[in-house]
């Protein structure tokens, strides 16, 4: 019997830390080496990528359905607690890199180029969102896909 409760525990935590893990959006610090050296385009470009973390967050929170709620608060309620805290994260530390990568901006005289960092930003997430899809379907690995998310946010300079 005591044999029986140790593996009912150990399937359970394993379960738990499984499903707590699934939030996995990035956390981004606001100050990184190297940022007073970048030129006004490799600025626009860390907007890009914070701005499609922020967009990323928002698509997942609103897919959030009643039954992944009820589902949550059912059977996984650290599924969910780990979630919102990832959302929160996310949010906040894309929210202080571009204000922060803003500042910089300013500070060296760039251009205002919103409406093209807004295309970017609406591209590149639409490649991360298929580019996910294609992971789910199975069609890519996860190396695959951590290898091509890397190359789409690692800051190949785009003309």
């Amino acid at each position: 019997m005591e044999d029986f409760r140790k593996i009912v525990i150990y399937l359970t935590c394993l379960l738990l830390i499984n499903c707590a893990g699934s939030a996995q959006h990035d956390v981004v610090s606001a100050h990184k080496a190297g940022d007073t050296d970048l030129t006004c385009k490799q600025l626009d470009q860390e907007i890009v990528r914070a701005q499609v973390i922020i967009d990323g967050v928002e698509k997942d929170k609103s897919g959030m359905s009643g039954a992944d709620i009820l589902d949550g608060l059912l059977w996984f309620p650290f599924n969910l607690i780990a979630k919102s805290q990832n959302y929160k994260n996310s949010l906040n530390s894309a929210d202080r890199r571009i204000e922060r990568v803003e500042q910089l901006k300013v500070d060296k005289g760039c251009e205002s180029r919103s409406e093209e960092i807004k295309a970017k930003t609406e591209d590149l997430t639409q490649q991360l969102l298929d580019l996910n899809q294609l992971y789910k379907d199975g069609a890519l690995t996860k190396s695959e896909y951590t290898k091509a998310k890397r190359k789409l946010l690692g800051g190949e300079d785009e003309e």
